[in-house]
């Protein structure tokens, strides 16, 4: 758990030095906002009750199994989410049937001895005795790395629905922190 700790706080090191290594160029808002006018009301014409909206079908929520195969899509760090693409980095945490399986992140592999779901919180004990909690929601695991949200990196099994998720573009972090 500790070397593979080591790579990813080494990738998300280099994150953050990418991030701040932007330049410094500034832009600027237009602060003048076009001024709304109103339209005065007159009498001669009724107020009309809006049409009730139909009722939109919602589509069916897929049940995910806790078992099985969580894939890297994205991690947030210093308050940016980020696709795991754009920073390069792959990673997959396995939950095998039993209580046992194993995780990787850019080649490095380690077993899980053990994982427990209790509520929504799948806590991983790793080989090397190293431990790490997880929310699962909707077949995604979030993995807050330091137990405080400061670093949390997002996995999701197939199928499950992570376009709620916004993304910083690395530019954008360098923009932003330039």
């Amino acid at each position: 758990m500790k070397r593979l700790l080591t790579v990813v706080l080494i990738v998300l090191l280099m994150f953050s030095v990418c991030a701040c290594s932007g330049t410094s160029e500034t832009t600027q808002a237009n602060t003048s906002a076009p001024e709304a006018t109103e339209e005065p009301a007159t009498a001669a014409t009724p107020a009309l009750d809006p049409e009730p909206e139909p009722a939109q079908e919602q589509a069916p929520q897929m049940e995910f199994a806790t078992e099985g195969t969580y894939t890297l899509f994205a991690v947030l760090n210093e308050g940016f989410t980020v696709e795991s693409s754009e920073l390069q980095m792959e990673s997959d945490i396995l939950l095998e049937e039993g209580g046992t399986g194993s995780m990787s992140f850019d080649g490095d592999s380690m077993d899980i001895s053990q994982w427990v779901l209790d509520g929504d919180t799948v806590s991983l004990t790793m080989s090397d005795g190293g431990q790490a909690d997880a929310k699962l929601h909707d077949g995604i695991l979030d993995l807050d790395l330091y137990g405080d949200g400061s670093m949390v990196l997002y996995y999701a099994q197939d199928g499950a629905d992570i376009s709620g998720y916004e993304y910083t573009t690395l530019e954008e972090v360098r923009q932003s922190t330039g």
